[in-house]
């Protein structure tokens, strides 16, 4: 009979449970307690293993899991916390997130994530840190509008000022790691700058492993149909990694600019009745796509080629 195991993770413990005999039992989260429970995995072989993502307290025992050749999904909090008011299940406790999670790695479709080395984690750091402090420049910003007192204008302009060397001296350390760790094909693009780049290879391992649509569906920038009986409504796009589709954003809008390819299917969407934003998310469609193809196939930008991908 096939086994699946839920681990909720925690600062300090790993909770596992087995399915369908139901056991549970506590490992520390330290490097001898991941070895033991990747130790004890291996001799039950389960289908598939399911944790849910914590802000980095599950990289290293997911690393571990999927480095000793064992199937492990990691699973989105909020498809975790659906899928247990579809099951009814009201309490909350360690062990019963873990019976959840081992549900969840039972009847949950979901493809298995590249997990990342070392080097990619490394730029995923630099990305994040980097994101954050563009977050709070341009939050300053914004108040250095609304701020009549000239004194706290002053202070928002120092502090500006300071985090806009942070950030100036990120992008520099993230070129030198981008050298080991993504392909230089990629910078061939139109608009693919390092910011896009590094952001590509540090949330989104699965570019050029993936087909277009479910790449498109990672990012989020897949359209869904929402019909009901005789009504037709628009089609939307929703969930993806939002970090990652607003730096593609950017992007995409350079490359219009730059008069690639996607400004003439920019120019055609506009001329076809569709709306500017609508526009610019098919671009940002076809310009991942393109960049997926890339990847896979190790070329350089080749729009005649590849547009017929899109």
């Amino acid at each position: 009979m096939a086994a699946y195991v839920g681990i909720d993770v925690a600062k300090a413990t790993l909770v596992l449970c087995l399915q369908p005999e139901g056991r549970t039992w506590t490992r520390p989260n330290t490097p001898a307690g991941q070895a033991e429970v990747v130790a004890e995995l291996q001799v039950v072989q389960p289908e598939r293993i399911a944790l849910e993502a914590t802000g980095g307290y599950e990289r290293a025992i997911w690393q571990q899991l999927h480095a000793a050749g064992l199937v492990v999904v990691r699973l989105q909090p909020r498809r975790v916390k659906a899928l247990a008011r579809a099951l009814g299940r009201q309490a909350k406790t360690d062990p019963l997130d873990a019976a959840l999670l081992a549900e969840a790695a039972r009847i949950l479709v979901v493809p298995v994530a590249i997990v990342p080395d070392a080097a990619t984690e490394a730029l995923r750091a630099l990305v994040d840190l980097r994101r954050q402090l563009v977050s709070q420049r341009d939050d300053n910003r914004r108040r250095l509008k609304q701020s009549p007192a000239a004194v706290a204008q002053q202070v928002l302009g120092r502090v500006n000022a300071g985090l806009q060397r942070e950030i100036r001296q990120l992008d520099g350390e993230m070129r030198v790691q981008l050298a080991v760790t993504t392909s230089p094909d990629l910078a061939t693009a139109p608009g693919a700058g390092p910011v896009l780049r590094a952001t590509l290879a540090a949330r989104l391992p699965e570019l050029g492993h993936l087909d277009r649509r479910q790449i498109a569906a990672l990012v989020g920038i897949a359209p869904y149909n929402a019909d009901s009986g005789a009504h037709q409504g628009k089609r939307h796009i929703r969930g993806g990694r939002a970090d990652l589709r607003r730096v593609l954003y950017m992007a995409t809008l350079a490359s219009i600019r730059a008069r690639s390819v996607l400004a003439t299917t920019y120019q055609q969407l506009l001329a076809r009745g569709k709306l500017k934003k609508v526009a610019i998310v098919a671009c940002m469609r076809k310009f991942l796509t393109m960049l997926n193809a890339m990847a896979r196939d190790h070329t350089t930008w080749a729009p005649p080629t590849l547009s017929g991908a899109a």
